[in-house]
């Protein structure tokens, strides 16, 4: 009984230190490794930095099935340049792996992080079939005191897939996430509170409504770009001191 018993602890140990699962054990710790090296702030690309919507989903099951299974689980607004993906209150940041296992049975573009959850991002979904028309200013009527007699025409901004793309940039940089990619890409309350209205005061022709838009989101970027790389800083400063999550992860990856 008892060779039994030491036999089943050693494969379980076996199991528990070789598993496949990289370092998920890590959150069934009660307290930190122990690491030999010093802790290196890694490098972090902000010019490859967006905003986004992250689908996580059901970590990866052990038994290794060819079955699929992909159930959500949870959404979170985050950061990410395809080598990181950090939650937006800063709360948290994953190095990104390559989804080995059954990738099929995800979206296109899902990759893992924390060992063993699938996480897929809202921009990699996005399709975006037609043209629509955002409208920035109504056509006037032809005799001001007739107007079902006909109007000017509407004086609109065609919106395309990498233009919607930046307007949803926009829009995730407010204080929501509730988005509905089917619903929003042909609603045109979508399109004002991405830009807070802003395309639709003082228009005086498409072309220098275009010309704002393209500075909103570039001044929008240059924004996010710097306070990621700040708060970036100061999470390895964190991890430094203080340990952490951030500290395990970046560890567990020497």
């Amino acid at each position: 009984m008892k060779f039994l018993l030491t036999t089943l602890l050693f494969l379980f140990l076996t199991k528990y230190i070789t598993g496949d699962l990289s370092h998920s054990y890590l959150n069934r710790q009660c307290k930190s490794q122990k690491y030999s090296n010093p802790f290196r702030c890694p490098e972090f690309n902000s010019d490859l930095v967006r905003i986004d919507i992250a689908t996580f989903y059901q970590p990866i099951s052990d038994n290794c099935s060819s079955s699929c299974f992909s159930e959500p689980s949870y959404k979170k607004k985050v950061l990410y340049n395809k080598d990181w993906i950090i939650l937006h209150d800063w709360s948290a940041a994953y190095k990104v792996n390559s989804l080995l296992y059954n990738p099929h049975c995800y979206p296109e573009g899902t990759f893992v992080v924390d060992g063993n959850i699938p996480v897929s991002l809202l921009k990699d979904r996005v399709k975006f079939n037609s043209t629509f028309n955002y409208i920035i200013k109504e056509g006037a009527p032809l005799i001001s005191f007739l107007p079902t007699f006909g109007r000017h025409d509407d004086l609109s901004m065609a919106v395309e897939e990498k233009e919607f793309l930046m307007f949803l940039t926009l829009y995730l940089m407010k204080n929501t996430t509730d988005y509905e990619d089917e619903s929003h890409q042909r609603n045109t309350k979508f399109y004002d509170i991405a830009t807070d209205s802003k395309l639709k005061t003082n228009v005086t022709d498409i072309g220098t409504t275009q010309k704002l838009f393209h500075s909103m989101y570039f001044e929008a970027m240059e924004m996010l770009i710097e306070s990621t790389e700040m708060k970036w800083n100061q999470l390895c400063e964190t991890a430094s001191s203080d340990n952490g999550q951030f500290y395990e992860e970046v560890m567990a990856i020497e």
